[in-house]
């Protein structure tokens, strides 16, 4: 019994490698060729698998991409907690977020447009459309919770609910991002700081800190 569950999980595990490898190997060739112009036995070959190990873990080109989607969500809203947790002040948070997106883009610059190539194509087909747009409230759902974490550790409130401060966030980024393809020095780091951290600062409102407050008082 024991040496059927430990090959079991042997064999489970192999699969969980697989399925990974076959995400990374995906997430390389569709910023190389696109979402269009990738295959899956370029992706396949890339992982070292043959095709059938992708729809072995995939039933489309569809899903698999979603699954770097997933994944690249996922590494996002490890960085940004770890941002909102790491800094003591509101501005010195505000300032470390925007360096953060605009590294990410940098480092992949290629992400955008292929992220708006697969948005596009999903907007045309009503079941994709959906399941894309479920994940993507789902993040910024997860975005928002950190702002309202920020709001709680620095005693301000925001103009906006901050699902909708994390939606114009994204857009900004997304596009300052196809911004930069075109002309790569127009748009620095710095810029992208300063009009980022101008956005947010005009949706931050400034309320009294209760603790503080009382501490006054006493004294």
């Amino acid at each position: 019994m024991v040496s059927t569950i430990a090959k079991r999980q042997t064999h489970a595990e192999r699969k969980a490698q697989t399925r990974s490898n076959l995400v990374k190997s995906a997430h390389e060739v569709f910023l190389e060729r696109g979402f269009h112009g990738a295959s899956l036995e370029e992706i396949a070959e890339t992982a070292g698998y043959s095709k059938g190990a992708v729809y072995s873990n995939f039933d489309s080109k569809d899903e698999l991409f979603l699954a770097v989607f997933d994944a690249h969500l996922e590494q996002r809203k490890r960085a940004l907690t770890e941002i909102v947790f790491s800094q003591e002040q509101l501005d010195d948070a505000y300032h470390a977020i925007a360096l953060s997106m605009s590294a990410a883009d940098i480092q992949e610059p290629r992400w955008t447009p292929l992220l708006l190539e697969f948005w596009t194509y999903a907007s045309r087909h009503e079941s994709l459309r959906i399941i894309v747009s479920q994940r993507r409230e789902k993040f910024l759902e997860v975005i928002a919770g950190l702002i309202e974490e920020l709001g709680r550790r620095h005693a301000v409130e925001f103009s906006l609910p901050t699902k909708e401060i994390a939606r114009g966030s994204a857009a900004l980024a997304r596009g300052m991002a196809l911004e930069r393809l075109l002309n790569p020095g127009a748009v620095s780091a710095d810029l992208f700081d300063r009009v980022h951290t101008a956005y947010v600062n005009g949706l931050t409102k400034t309320t009294k800190d209760p603790q503080r407050t009382e501490e006054g008082t006493q004294t």
